[in-house]
C-alpha cells in the first residue's frame, strides 16, 4: 500500500506538471520567449524554466502575476489540473510545437489555424 505522504507527493508533481505544461503552451501561443517573461515577473529565467518543466511549485501570488502576463485568467491556468481526473498530456511536445508555430503567426493566420484545429477537433 502506498503511504499518504508518498501518493501526496505523486499529486503535487503530477499538478505541477500539469500547471507547467500550461505555462509553457501559453507562453510560446503568444510568442513569449522565458526572458519575456521573467522579466515581466521580476524573477529569474531559470526559475520560470522551472516552473516551466514542473520541477518547482509556482506560489500562488507569481502565479496570478503569471496568468497577467499570458493575459489568460488564472482558471485557465488551474484548469482541471486539481480534480483527478485527467491523463497527463501523452505528447506535450507536439502541443507546445504548434503552440510555439501559433504564436509566431499573424493574427489572421492564427484565427485560420484555430478554425482548423477545432474543427479538427470535432467527433
Amino acid at each position: 500500500m502506498t503511504s499518504p505522504r508518498k501518493t501526496d507527493a505523486v499529486a503535487e508533481a503530477r499538478c505541477n506538471r500539469l500547471l507547467g505544461q500550461r505555462l509553457a503552451l501559453l507562453r510560446a501561443a503568444r510568442g513569449l520567449l522565458l526572458a519575456d517573461v521573467a522579466e515581466a515577473a521580476g524573477v529569474g529565467l531559470q526559475l520560470v524554466q522551472r516552473y516551466e518543466s514542473g520541477e518547482m511549485a509556482v506560489p500562488f501570488g507569481r502565479l496570478v502575476r503569471l496568468a497577467e502576463i499570458l493575459g489568460t485568467p488564472l482558471s485557465t491556468l488551474l484548469g482541471d489540473a486539481f480534480d483527478g481526473g485527467v491523463p497527463d498530456n501523452p505528447e506535450p511536445a507536439s502541443v507546445l510545437q504548434i503552440a510555439r508555430i501559433a504564436g509566431r503567426l499573424p493574427p489572421a493566420k492564427r484565427n485560420v489555424l484555430v478554425a482548423m484545429a477545432r474543427e479538427l477537433g470535432r467527433p
